[in-house]
């Protein structure tokens, strides 16, 4: 990557951060600007990695791992023994790989020979490399030491009792690793070997000839013992370079891969960051800085894959800069690791490259002014860049003469628009704004400020372009009263089409979202309506069939009873009491009461004959039920219809309990809508009004605001004895329309005007 944009969009700060997260030397190493990549199964490779370990984080840790190149560059510049420490360092690589493969799970892959040859050399060498002395093979010579050692003290300490007017001090004495005895000068004798005298020449430090021998014992243990850690430290070191060096080299590939996977799992985790999906398409969502940290404000930025070129503009320290080394930052981290830190239904494209031209580039040594040296940059990124390319121009077109850099900056901005994949530009220039509006592929971009407080908001408003605010920026700077207000004065009467033009747009936005929301709203109490219809057709029907039940249940009482009746009756006949004119009016009556419960039932039950012979079809006018009621036909299965009431209910039916209809001719019903004569007026002057006459023409203004889209205006109603003021702002809080209102500044009228912004 061009190192002007790694440093411009601070990337080498960020991998930076994400290599403290590195386990080894070569996979910190091998985290840089050079990853990235344009290839798009490399990425959703790396991408799957690092999403793997995130899921493994809550897994014990791998261990560190120590530098492997030491090992391989040894063994490439000589055939000799590697010394200890290196050995020692083999050994904690194959543990900490194999701590590795636990961590990845995959434990069972893990060589068994290399385990055993680690566990062997961590067992054998101290940290720095040397045989400890607990080694099991050196413990008999451990043991022949100790008994040399103790045979030769017990020789010398005898020696020194028997001789007790020969020696000078009551102990032996070490000199040069051996156990001498301090005798005096005078007492001299053969017998003993001299090994050195005192300064003053008065003792001389003897060996005894016994005492030399025991001296040479010792040496002889300990040189064997020495002779054994050097065997155990070769056998060691044979094993590494037969059994290590050959597989070294791709475990090490192994671990830088997997150093890379895990680095940016910790660092994802940390900062929230998310795979973007891969699109035409730049969106962003909640997007963060990643060195921000708390203090980044998230930002949302969406640009059409159609669109080219960006201009973005507004208030100095608004977050112009900032949001698009985001963009540019996030874009970079996307195609190295595939993960940034926004909201997950964030998406990017792939570039092939990034250029970008940030920050005063000025030089002495090079005598490059800041407008040369931008110059400089953007002709160099005009020969590198290609159709894939995503371009970064911060302040184009700036340090030069303002007409001759917009001017610069509009040619710029149509030769890049052509020749690149996307071109972010940042400018004050009204010209530029312009031609974003009316250039192909291009779009304006604005950083929100809230005038009110006379600060930014960090917005990203797209399609807006944004108005500099400079002298409320010298005035939050605390700019001398007097030059703000020269500033301000000059500024009056002159061109205000671009602060015209954002005005206009910010209303058309705010009267577009305020449509949006009342259709949602309706369609949601559309929906509730449906609902709670169909639930009440639901409790109708149910109603209906539940007092069907019993009826049928009321007539079959009714019939059991006639029965018994009739049962008297007939005993009555047999017994000669009734006349047999009397018992045929009474077998009819007991048939009719048969027949009406038998038609009563089929209402209740399946029944697969329509009421008619002609089939129900939609749109057929239909007569429901005993009540008679008027509906039109949904839809019909031949034993079920499903109609719509004339009272707008649905109710499903059986064929039996519908008949067709003559369909009646609706009235034609007229609407004529009457253009309203009432006009908004961005500043309404209200004095020499009463409160009355005041309060009605607010009202005509608040509607014909809402009918023009007008979102703020301003009442100019005086000081007074505030009568006005107060009755109007006591009538604006009840109003439901208005957002806010409040009084200007007193550059502006003050307490002598009052601002108000509608919904």
């Amino acid at each position: 990557m061009n190192a002007r944009t790694v440093r411009d969009i601070e990337l080498d700060k960020v991998l930076a951060d994400v290599r403290a997260h590195s386990l080894s030397p070569e996979g910190r190493d091998a985290i840089s600007p050079e990853l990235f990549t344009s290839d798009r199964d490399t990425l959703e490779g790396r991408a799957e990695g690092i999403a793997e370990c995130i899921s493994y984080l809550g897994r014990e840790a791998p261990d560190a791992f120590p530098s492997a190149t030491e090992l391989l560059d040894w063994v490439s510049s000589t055939h000799m023994d590697f010394p200890g420490r290196l050995v020692r360092q083999g050994g904690e690589f194959i543990s900490s790989y194999i701590s590795m493969l636990r961590f990845l799970g995959r434990e069972e892959e893990a060589d068994g020979g290399l385990a055993s040859l680690s566990a062997e050399i961590l067992r054998s060498l101290d940290t720095d490399g040397a045989v400890v002395d607990d080694h099991p093979r050196l413990l008999p010579l451990q043991k022949a030491l100790e008994a040399a050692k103790s045979e030769r003290l017990r020789f010398s300490q005898e020696y020194i009792r028997q001789n007790r007017d020969r020696v000078q001090q009551s102990e032996p004495m070490f000199r040069n690793e051996r156990i001498v005895i301090p005798i005096k000068s005078s007492e001299k004798r053969t017998g003993c070997y001299v090994a050195g005298a005192s300064s003053s020449g008065s003792t001389v430090f003897a060996e005894p000839f016994g005492l030399v021998s025991l001296n040479n014992d010792v040496v002889i243990a300990e040189e064997r013992i020495a002779a054994e850690k050097a065997r155990i430290l070769h056998e060691l070191a044979q094993r590494v370079r037969e059994e290590l060096v050959p597989v070294l080299p791709a475990m090490l590939g192994e671990v830088i891969g997997f150093d890379f996977r895990y680095s940016f799992a910790l660092w994802a985790k940390r900062t929230g960051a998310v795979h973007p999906a891969l699109s035409s398409n730049v969106s962003l969502r909640s997007a963060r800085h990643p060195l921000l940290g708390s203090r980044a404000v998230p930002i949302d930025i969406a640009i059409p894959g159609d669109v080219r070129a960006v201009v973005l503009s507004g208030a100095n320290a608004g977050g112009k800069t900032v949001s698009m080394k985001t963009v540019a930052l996030l874009a970079a981290l996307n195609q190295i690791a595939g993960y940034i830190p926004a909201a997950a239904e964030s998406a990017l494209p792939l570039f092939s490259s990034i250029f970008t031209d940030i920050g005063d580039g000025q030089s002495i040594e090079d005598s490059a002014s800041t407008f040369s040296s931008h110059m400089g940059n953007i002709a160099s990124i005009a020969r590198k860049m290609d159709g894939a390319s995503l371009v970064i121009l911060d302040e184009l077109g700036s340090g030069t003469d303002p007409e001759e850099g917009a001017a610069l900056s509009v040619a710029v901005l149509r030769y890049f628009r052509t020749r690149a994949a996307l071109t972010m530009a940042t400018s004050h220039y009204s010209a530029v704004k312009s031609f974003a509006y009316t250039g192909e592929g291009m779009l304006n971009a604005s950083m929100e400020f809230d005038e009110r407080s006379g600060l930014p908001t960090y917005r990203v408003l797209e399609g807006i372009p944004g108005e500099s605010h400079a002298i409320a920026t010298a005035r939050r700077m605390s700019m001398p009263k007097e030059i703000v207000s020269d500033a301000e004065a000059s500024l009056r009467g002159g061109s205000e089409s671009s602060a015209s033009i954002i005005k206009a747009l910010l209303a058309k936005e705010r009267a577009l979202d305020r449509k949006i929301t009342e259709s949602a709203l309706k369609s949601r109490s559309l929906d509730k309506e449906r609902e709670a219809l169909a639930a009440k057709e639901e409790e109708l029907r149910k109603l209906e069939n539940g007092l069907r039940r019993e009826g049928v249940g009321e007539i079959a009482s009714y019939l059991r009873e006639s029965r018994k009746t009739l049962e008297n009756l007939i005993a009555d006949i047999r017994t000669g009491k009734l006349t047999t004119e009397k018992i045929h009016k009474a077998k009819d009556f007991m048939k009719e009461v048969e027949r009406k419960k038998d038609e009563e039932e089929r209402k209740v039950m399946d029944d697969d004959v329509p009421a008619d012979d002609a089939p129900f079809l939609p749109g057929d006018a239909v007569i429901c039920g005993s009540s008679s009621s008027r509906g039109e036909v949904i839809s019909s299965t031949g034993k079920e219809v499903l109609v719509m009431l004339d009272n707008g209910l649905r109710m499903k039916l059986r064929s039996s309990m519908v008949r067709h209809a003559a369909r009646e001719v609706p009235q034609k019903a007229t609407i004529t809508f009457m253009p309203s004569s009432k006009k908004a007026e961005y500043t309404m002057d209200v004095r020499g009004c009463t409160l009355e006459e005041a309060l009605r023409r607010l009202d005509d203004q608040i509607e014909a605001a809402l009918l023009s889209s007008l979102s703020t205006f301003s009442i100019i109603h005086g000081f007074g004895d505030g009568i006005l003021s107060k009755g109007i702002h006591q009538y604006l809080s009840r109003r439901r329309e208005v957002k806010d209102f409040y009084f200007a500044h007193p550059s502006d009228g003050g307490m002598g005007k009052t601002y108000v912004e509608l919904f």
